[in-house]
């Protein structure tokens, strides 16, 4: 069976996401890894993490419904270029990230994304077809969109991408390791693009693990616009 281009552009979206964010610290390091616990000093995290805006974006509460165990050791501080913010936290069995940036920078890696799914769509369906070039459309002056602009597209292509109509939250599955899988979380409001990123032992997209990252997520941004 060949797989929808169409289908995978929201994954691709959220993998753009994670890349224009950045990540610092532990990127290499294996979950649990000896590096990663003792990069977190044992009563907190270094003055630098203190700073990230992001590692006050989701509590404890937040991190234990994800995971159902607490999930509290720092592992990776924010991402601050450009506005961007992200925070990690890590245990042997779990892995939660949350970032968030200005929308208008997230949309300026977009034409690039599409265009790669452009190049694969050669033996996809006419259906895929014209979704990739609706899409690129969508973004043709996406260096020059607000905010505001760059939200509207992620609705839009949310829906290209299968979601319902109006959707400003998307859930898709997003590679961790060459083994493991997590579930990224992203939404676009008040011309904020935050995600929630999270994986642990056998995590399977239900609807309950939906309801409740959607949940999480949703929390996150109310406090990331209350910030704003």
């Amino acid at each position: 069976m060949t797989t929808s281009r169409s289908l995978l552009l929201v994954p691709a979206l959220a993998l753009a996401l994670v890349a224009v964010a950045g990540c610092s610290g532990s990127d290499d390091e294996p979950k649990g890894s000896k590096a990663s616990e003792s990069s977190s000093a044992s009563d907190g995290p270094t003055a630098d993490v203190d700073e990230s805006a992001a590692c006050k974006l989701l509590t404890a509460a937040d991190r234990k419904k994800l995971a159902g165990s607490a999930v509290d050791i720092v592992v990776s501080s924010d991402a601050r270029e450009g506005g961007s913010s992200q925070c990690r936290w890590q245990t042997p069995d779990a892995l939660i990230q949350v970032t968030t940036l200005p929308a208008k920078r997230w949309a300026t890696s977009l034409p690039d994304v599409v265009a790669q799914l452009e190049k694969s769509s050669a033996d996809g369906s006419a259906a895929d077809r014209k979704d990739l070039a609706r899409a690129k459309k969508l973004l043709a002056g996406a260096d020059d969109f607000t905010d505001a602009e760059a939200c509207k597209a992620f609705v839009t292509l949310a829906e290209i991408g299968g979601a319902k109509k109006g959707s400003t939250t998307t859930i898709t599955p997003v590679p961790i390791t060459e083994s493991d899988l997590g579930l990224s979380a992203q939404t676009c409001t008040g011309g904020h693009l935050t995600s929630v990123i999270y994986s642990v032992p056998g995590l399977k997209q239900t609807p309950k693990v939906e309801r409740t990252v959607t949940s999480v997520l949703a929390s996150a941004q109310k406090r990331v616009l209350a910030a704003s």
